[in-house]
């Protein structure tokens, strides 16, 4: 009596005979093997912005950083600080920075992105015979349009248009969203400086 064994043998061996050619005629149709490196990149932008500060248009310099996620997504950090200082006014905040990029590895790109944070404001005030700078902590959130343009692997120039809405702690209590005389436009021109875009 032939055993089970004994007669699959053979056959395993005729099948496999059979579908070896097919098998290796569809790999060689598949074509070469490419690999395609993923954009992952850390940066840092100084920055240089125009805005509207306490009814006067005024410069904020600063910088922001981070990781750029496949040439989309932004995940990092910023502060600022108005240029044009005195006692009686000044402001600085800083916070998280996200945003999300389109054709961030072309030429020429777009985006959005947004600080959130907060920081400490000074500014004018008259209150009866008293005139003097009045400090307040501020809470920030600052969007932003931006537009890319690709100089090399390694450096890029940015442009973009934003607003500020910036409060102190009391906003709830007056029942406004933001102080007027902190919020306003912005204008931003910078420069990011890359491990590899």
């Amino acid at each position: 009596m032939v055993s089970r064994r004994t007669w699959m043998l053979p056959f395993a061996v005729c099948l496999a005979t059979l579908l070896l050619p097919r098998t290796a005629a569809a790999q060689g149709a598949a074509g070469p093997m490419t690999v395609q490196r993923i954009g992952n990149s850390a940066f840092i932008a100084p920055d240089f912005k125009i805005t509207d500060f306490d009814g006067k248009t005024s410069g904020v310099v600063g910088a922001f950083g981070g990781y750029l996620f496949e040439h989309t997504f932004f995940l990092g950090a910023g502060g600022y600080g108005l240029t044009d200082t005195s006692s009686q006014r000044d402001m600085w905040y800083f916070g998280l920075v996200t945003g999300v990029y389109i054709n961030r590895d072309r030429p020429v790109g777009y985006g959005f992105k947004a600080l959130i944070g907060g920081g400490e404001a000074t500014y004018g005030q008259r209150y009866y015979t008293y005139s003097g700078g009045y400090r307040t902590g501020i809470f920030v959130f600052e969007p932003e349009a931006t537009v890319v343009v690709q100089m090399n692997r390694h450096v890029a120039l940015a442009g973009g248009v934003g607003y500020r809405f910036a409060g102190e702690p009391y906003w709830g209590y007056y029942g406004a969203f933001s102080d007027g005389r902190l919020s306003g436009v912005t204008g931003t021109v910078s420069v990011q400086i890359g491990s590899g875009f």
